[in-house]
C-alpha cells in the first residue's frame, strides 16, 4: 500500500493542547496563541511568553472561539 503524501505545512496539535506562534514576536510584536482549552481569556488577560530567551508580557487583543478550541491575538506591552 502506498503511502500518503501530506503537505508538510500541515502537522499535528501538539501534545500540550496548545501552540504559540511567535515569529512576529520581535519585529511586529505580536503572538498568537491556538488552544484545545474550552476555557477562554478575557480581552486584556496577560501571558508571559518567552522567546528566544527573552520573556514577553502580552496582552490579549483579539480573541476567536470556535468548535473544538480558540485562538488569540496577544500584543507585547513589556519585555523583561
Amino acid at each position: 500500500m502506498a503511502q500518503r503524501q501530506t503537505d508538510p505545512a500541515l502537522r499535528p496539535f501538539c501534545e500540550s493542547g496548545y501552540e504559540i506562534l511567535d515569529s512576529d514576536l520581535g519585529a511586529g510584536r505580536e503572538a498568537v496563541i491556538w488552544s484545545v482549552d474550552p476555557l477562554a481569556p478575557s480581552l486584556g488577560d496577560v501571558f508571559t511568553v518567552e522567546s528566544r530567551g527573552v520573556a514577553h508580557e502580552a496582552a490579549v487583543v483579539q480573541l476567536a472561539v470556535f468548535r473544538g478550541g480558540r485562538s488569540e491575538v496577544c500584543q507585547v506591552t513589556d519585555v523583561f
